[in-house]
Order: C-alpha cells, then sequence, then structure tokens
C-alpha cells in the first residue's frame, strides 16, 4: 500500500472498527446505526433481529446520509490535502460494503481507487503491519451467535 502511495480507508461502522482496525486507517462509514423507533422501522428491526442479527450481531442500519462529507474529511486529513486526487484502498468486513463505497466515491470524482476484495475477512495475520482491537482483523465482523461458534473453533483449533 504505501509503496503505492495508498491510504487505507475503512468503511466498516464504528462498532466492527471497535473489535480490529489497522492503525492510522482513515475511518468513514458507509453505514451507521439506524435509531427511528417509527412503527415500521421497529417492524423491519424486529424482522432483522429474527433473520439476520441474531445469527451475526449486527445492528440494524441506515446509509450515511454523510458518507461522502465524512471521506472527503478523512482523505484531507489522512492524505495531507490531496482530496480528491487521494489514493484510497476501500475495504470492509467482506467486500460489498466496500464496493458500494468504491462506486459511490467514483460517482462523486475519486479516480484513484483501489478495492480490497473479499474484505478484511480473507486476510491473514501480517497482511497489514498495525492491527489493534480486541479481535484479528479477519473475525472483526462476526457476531452474534456465528461468534460463539467461532469462539468454539478457535478453541478446538479448527481455524486459526
Amino acid at each position: 500500500m504505501s509503496a503505492e502511495g495508498f491510504r487505507l480507508l475503512d468503511v466498516r461502522p464504528e462498532w466492527e472498527r471497535a473489535r480490529a482496525a489497522v492503525r492510522g486507517s482513515a475511518h468513514a462509514p458507509l453505514f451507521v446505526g439506524d435509531d427511528d423507533m417509527g412503527p415500521v422501522t421497529l417492524l423491519k428491526k424486529w424482522v432483522h433481529f429474527g433473520y439476520i442479527g441474531l445469527w451475526t450481531g449486527q445492528s440494524f442500519t441506515k446509509m450515511n446520509d454523510r458518507f461522502l462529507d465524512d471521506v472527503a474529511a478523512a482523505a484531507a486529513a489522512a492524505a495531507g490535502g490531496e482530496g480528491k486526487d487521494a489514493k484510497l484502498l476501500v475495504a470492509c468486513g467482506e467486500g460489498l460494503r466496500s464496493l458500494i463505497a468504491v462506486r459511490m466515491l467514483y460517482d462523486d470524482g475519486y479516480k484513484n481507487l483501489a478495492w480490497l476484495a473479499g474484505g478484511f475477512s480473507k486476510c491473514v495475520d501480517g497482511d497489514f503491519a498495525d492491527v489493534e482491537g480486541e479481535s484479528k482483523l479477519q473475525y472483526a465482523t462476526v457476531g452474534g451467535v456465528s461468534y460463539i461458534f467461532l469462539q468454539i473453533l478457535l478453541l478446538l483449533r479448527v481455524v486459526k
């Protein structure tokens, strides 16, 4: 990354970054927590919990309306004011959110973009030199019941 002049842009929500993140990476979440308590949103939250949230531990989210502004601020601070000329390697947990982010950034005028295919879940120890947090980077998006299964697999040494 540094040899090519790229800066890592992490688009995961804050609660995933809290588990593990690359020290010094820029951060602009593509999705943020949805705090709306209207009846339609509450119904969506209930369905989400039953089908996704319980297993993955993922919170109910909505698109970050300030995403492009957040990226502009993060890129300017991280890349010394290069703005839309900044070279950004866009990453998330599995690669899907970052792919959406790359498209949005490209449409907004960013042209020096790279995408981490497969996201952090495909990383192995040592891919990023300075990782901070309580978890390995590749497991930072795992939560809920899936996290319990992961801990059992780690205990049994089925995965590393």
